[in-house]
């Protein structure tokens, strides 16, 4: 009674196709970019000033510096600068406070501890290179005033965007 069905499973075996192996090379691929910093850009609070003791040009520039941290594969930082330029003078930044503002003054930003280089809006390309994990780029601000006269009291402020591009 068992016969016709073991020859029925026989013969289904017969016909089963036989298992083949099959192999394929799998590739991975990537790019390593280069690493970034934390960059810090602390406030430059600059000293309050009257504004009869205020001279045409830079006034009372201070110290600030950007400071780069945790750089792991960089070799260097390209900085870029943006912000509103000032009326009339593409070399300074306007005085944007927002309330009881200044008027007749605008903010003077350069370029390291020295020198009259101007950091202005649209500057690019300024190079700071990074030794092991950290590099900084020193720069002062300051009061600017464009002419004598025409001055009034109040706050002053600029909001000036730094783009670190890393290398």
């Amino acid at each position: 009674m068992n016969s016709p069905r073991i020859v029925l499973f026989a013969a289904l075996l017969a016909v089963a196709p036989n298992a083949f192996a099959d192999s394929a090379t799998l590739t991975i691929s990537g790019r390593v970019l280069p690493g970034t910093c934390t960059l810090d850009a602390p406030a430059i609070t600059l000293d309050p000033v009257n504004a009869n003791d205020l001279t045409q040009g830079d006034n009372l520039l201070k110290a600030g510096v950007l400071n780069f941290t945790g750089c792991v594969g960089v070799a260097k930082a390209v900085l870029t600068f943006d912000g509103t330029a000032a009326d009339g003078d593409a070399a300074r930044w306007k005085n944007t406070a927002s309330a009881d503002a200044a008027d007749g003054v605008s903010i003077a930003l350069l370029a390291g501890t020295t020198g009259s280089t101007y950091l202005k809006r649209g500057d690019t390309g300024i190079d700071v290179p990074v030794s092991g994990t950290t590099a900084s780029y020193a720069l002062r601000a300051g009061y600017y005033l464009p002419v004598l006269g025409g001055l009034t009291a109040g706050a002053v402020q600029a909001d000036i965007v730094v783009t670190a591009d890393y290398e």
